[in-house]
């Protein structure tokens, strides 16, 4: 009895050691998570809306890199380019009038079940987070106005995000309703050209949904996989 309190010992004040050598430590019951989970974390992701870093990418087939963000700039040109009243221009304000924008992110909290079973983040003073993103145990989540934790496709300045049941944003490839879409290391949907693992796919510049057996805009054929043939 003696030894195994003598290692119970020593083995907490190993704990208190690891927890007080990184900068953060956040412990959290969460959507989606059946027991306790304890994650440590030293320095920020880069490329996460949580953070206010950029992204540096190419072109598209030909340069080096990838193009996270495509012909984006072009999108709401192609968008009117059928005219104010054609049915994609009037899609596109009533998105723009639902969509978030959100400029801070508030780090840690601990999440609380509603009874109609939606989440809320609360803060240390007791507090929800409402209309930011937050950043909890390595993870990224969109709380709206009202503290209700966000899920699905989800519009924040500008840009489409997916988080998935448990709220968490999704990164790289995601099959929805038979549909492939490509969402950058920052969780923004992704259009035009996108590099994946040495392979090239074309993204349409409306929708983000990869094209196949097609010829993309700038003349080069994906195939059934959607990848670049020529």
């Amino acid at each position: 009895m003696r030894h195994r309190k003598a290692f119970m010992s020593a083995f907490l004040a190993a704990v208190f050691v690891s927890m007080t050598a990184v900068k953060v430590f956040a412990v959290n019951y969460g959507p989606g998570i059946d027991e306790l989970n304890i994650q440590f974390y030293n320095e920020p992701q880069i490329n996460n809306p949580a953070y206010d870093t950029g992204w540096n990418g190419g072109t598209g087939p030909g340069d080096v890199g990838n193009n996270p963000l495509g012909n984006k700039e072009n999108i709401e040109e192609n968008i009117y380019s059928g005219g104010p009243n054609s049915e994609a221009a009037k899609k596109y304000l009533e998105e723009e009038e639902n969509a978030f924008y959100i400029h801070s992110t508030y780090r840690g909290g601990t999440w609380q079940k509603q009874e109609n079973g939606t989440w809320k983040l609360f803060k240390t003073d007791g507090q929800p987070v409402s209309s930011e993103w937050a950043y909890v145990d390595g993870k990224t989540y969109l709380i709206d106005m009202n503290g209700i934790m966000q899920t699905g496709f989800q519009k924040v300045n500008g840009s489409w995000y997916y988080l998935n049941s448990t709220g968490a944003m999704q990164t790289g490839w995601l099959l929805k309703e038979g549909k492939y879409y490509f969402l950058n290391s920052d969780g923004t949907m992704a259009y035009g050209w996108v590099n994946s693992l040495g392979k090239w796919y074309y993204l349409d510049n409306y929708t983000g949904v990869m094209l196949t057996n097609t010829y993309t805009p700038d003349g080069r054929y994906v195939n059934a996989e959607g990848e670049l043939v020529q």
